[in-house]
């Protein structure tokens, strides 16, 4: 919703196909030019037939956001390989997938392209219940290091943020799985200085920075 008010021309996926129609209805109230693909983030074809459909509906794609994720709580003793394989899958994985399906376009339209990836506080700090999702996070800056060093000289940027906790479903999800709930909020948000989960709008601020060209110096 941030992007598309800055007049961003939007593709998006989701796995869930009538929250994805829901989401795109909305946008398009308020005159926001948008195009879909539904599908597995995880999937290559997903992101291929969504870089496809950006490319003849909008034109190529000069801004990538991976924002989706999974973050099942999980305690590590009961954490299976299948468990750890599907999170690094949709956390890490997708990621790749989708800049590989979107750089031919940005390489070929010759402008500073960026590409933003979404890891967590999870990279950085323990969390509890989590430690198959602070991996994948983990994992998501060191591809980020690593797209940025090979495609600066293309001039195309790649950076991370880490956000706190967040006050979305996937978050309520995560506390709900905890016996204590309040207990389980002030484990996960005693670590912040503002103790309470951040709002999506303040993070979406920052992701139209690195979108913009003001982030390029």
């Amino acid at each position: 919703r941030r992007l598309g008010a800055e007049g961003g021309r939007l593709a998006l996926t989701d796995i869930d196909a009538e929250g994805l129609a829901a989401t795109v209805k909305g946008l398009a109230e308020g005159g926001v030019r948008c195009v879909t693909e539904a599908g597995d983030i995880a999937d290559a074809d997903t992101s291929r037939r969504l870089a496809a459909t950006a490319a003849t509906a909008l034109g190529p794609v000069d801004v990538l956001v991976n924002v989706a994720g999974i973050s099942p709580a999980i305690p590590l003793a009961e954490t299976t390989a299948a468990d750890f394989e599907q999170i690094m899958r949709v956390n890490c994985l997708a990621q790749l997938l989708a800049i590989q399906a979107v750089l031919p376009g940005m390489r070929a339209k010759g402008s500073r392209g960026s590409i933003i990836n979404v890891s967590s506080v999870g990279a950085l700090v323990a969390l509890p219940r989590l430690v198959a999702y602070s991996a994948s996070k983990a994992a998501v800056l060191g591809l980020t290091r690593g797209v940025a060093h090979e495609l600066a000289g293309a001039g195309i940027r790649c950076n991370a943020i880490c956000p706190g906790g967040i006050d979305t479903p996937m978050a309520a999800a995560v506390v709900s799985s905890f016996p204590d709930r309040d207990a389980a909020l002030g484990q996960l948000t005693g670590r912040q200085l503002f103790k309470r989960f951040a709002e999506p709008e303040e993070v979406a601020g920052l992701i139209l920075y690195l979108a913009s060209d003001e982030s390029c110096s």
